[in-house]
């Protein structure tokens, strides 16, 4: 519709209606309770909140998974606080090493009051998970040697590194992504193209 075509409706009757301050009021909070019905934030702290493909796209673990890192990092010393549970500390901090997200867009993704709060929950989950989960499941620490030779050396491996020996353990690391600095006080020749 255009301008003039709105400006040609003629109205049946005008009425006028006074509003107390509790009318206001009761109009506000309506409206603010159609807001938060329409606007989804992601919410971890109920477990059936999310679908297990929204769990996989924010955090890269399945519902069941993430549910389970909950229950090993709930064994450390992290507690619900007034901005967060223990499961969106974890939701957050998986979703910012996932997604890699601003800590201004997360407090908005989670309705957090700022990124200062979304920094210290980050460091929170983040020392929680190193405290709890990463000794007993990443590392060489959590692995025993003859579990390396039973479960993690193929056959092509012992082949081609051992020549077939069971009872030898094979460990390839690749440095290809190591920083490695080099002294400024270097030599370098001068060029004169002069």
């Amino acid at each position: 519709m255009t301008r003039e075509a709105i400006d040609r409706i003629k109205p049946v009757s005008i009425q006028y209606q006074e509003f107390n301050s509790s009318d206001i009021q009761l109009l506000l909070n309506k409206s603010q309770k159609l807001l938060e019905n329409n606007f989804r934030r992601f919410n971890f702290d109920d477990p059936r909140e999310l679908r297990d493909d929204e769990y996989r796209l924010l955090t890269s673990l399945s519902r069941d998974d993430f549910n389970e890192l909950v229950e090993i990092v709930s064994s450390f010393d992290i507690r619900n606080s007034s901005n967060r549970s223990i499961r969106t500390a974890i939701g957050i901090y998986l979703c910012k090493i996932r997604l890699g997200l601003s800590n201004h867009f997360l407090a908005s993704m989670f309705q957090l009051p700022d990124k200062r709060t979304v920094s210290r929950i980050i460091d929170s989950a983040r020392q929680a998970i190193l405290k709890t989960f990463v000794p007993h499941h990443l590392g060489f620490g959590h692995v025993s040697r003859q579990d390396v030779i039973d479960r993690h050396t193929t056959t092509i491996a012992r082949e081609l590194m051992c020549d077939g020996t069971f009872s030898t353990a094979i460990v390839v690391i690749d440095g290809t992504y190591i920083y490695i600095q080099v002294r400024n006080n270097l030599k370098h020749p001068q060029f004169d193209f002069s």
